[in-house]
Formats: structure tokens, sequence, C-alpha cells
């Protein structure tokens, strides 16, 4: 558990910031290919969601090796991630399947799919990540847990703004 909690919050940010990064340069390029445009635009986007991350995880372990007792800490750390996972997994179990689904479906079922659920579930996300970091820091004290659920929600929130002002504020 100690190693799944981080692994799988690190996997479903980094993804987020892939999808972020895509987002960021939907339609902004006319052409009829896109391929490489929204797979440069998914790497600018993870390698910017990882930068952030890589910030937060650099504040976690410096904090944790001046703690006086790193085990206890790092246990509420990995406890706050599991109570966040418990918000973020059914979100993410339906942005999947709704990918999916997008992806499988013939045009007028994946239009559907945008419509009732790509479309609102992204709208719904900034909601969905600030209620998982306030859900993970419920039960805890620890000013550590605080700062570092806040820290990653913001890191997770500005990666596709970052993006867009980096790369895409104008129109290819």
């Amino acid at each position: 558990m100690t190693v799944l909690v981080p692994l799988g919050l690190g996997t479903l940010a980094l993804l987020d910031a892939a999808l972020a990064g895509f987002r960021a340069a939907t339609g902004r390029n006319a052409r009829i290919r896109k391929r490489s445009w929204y797979l440069a635009a998914s790497r600018r986007g993870l390698a910017s969601g990882a930068g952030g991350l890589g910030l937060v995880a650099t504040l976690i372990a410096a904090t944790l090796a001046a703690s006086a007792d790193p085990g206890a800490r790092y246990a509420g750390l990995v406890e706050a991630g599991a109570r966040m996972l418990q918000v973020l997994i059914p979100f993410a179990a339906v942005v999947v399947a709704s990918l999916l689904a997008y992806w499988l479906l013939p045009m007028r079922g994946s239009t559907v799919v945008i419509l009732l659920g790509l479309g609102p579930f992204t709208l719904a996300r900034p909601a969905v990540v600030a209620a998982a970091a306030g859900w993970s820091v419920a039960a805890s004290g620890d000013w550590l847990v605080w700062t570092a659920a806040l820290a990653a929600a913001v890191v997770v929130l500005a990666v596709e703004p970052v993006v867009h002002c980096r790369w895409y504020r104008i129109p290819a």
C-alpha cells in the first residue's frame, strides 16, 4: 500500500497532464491530419505535469528527510493519498469509459459521448480535483499533508493553462 498509493496518484496525474496538453491544443490547427500535432501537445502536457509533480515530490522528500519521524509522516501522506484516490478513481474510470466509447462507437455515438460525457466531465474536473484534495486532508492535522495536497491540486489544474499559454496562444 505504501508504494501503490503514490504510484496510483502519479499515474493519474501524468495521464491527466497528457490529456490536458491535448485539450490545450484542440481547435488550434485547421489541418486534416493532426495526429502528430496532438501527440506533440500531449507530450508537452506530460512534460509540464511531470515537472510540476517533481517539485511536489521534492518538497515532500526534503520535508521527510528533515523530519524526526519520517515513517509516521509518510504514513500520513499515504493515508491522505488513499483518501484522494477514493474520489479520483471513480471519476477517472468514468472518463476512461467515455474515451473508449468515443473511440469505438460510430460517429453519432461518439458525438453523444462528447455531449453527455467528456464535455461535462471536463467542466467538472476542477471541482473533482478540489474535492479530492479536500477529502484527502479532512482527517489530517499535518501541515505537510495539507501542503502536498494543495500543491498537487494546483499543479494538476495548472498544466492546461500553462501549456496553452506557452505553446498554443496563437492558432497554427
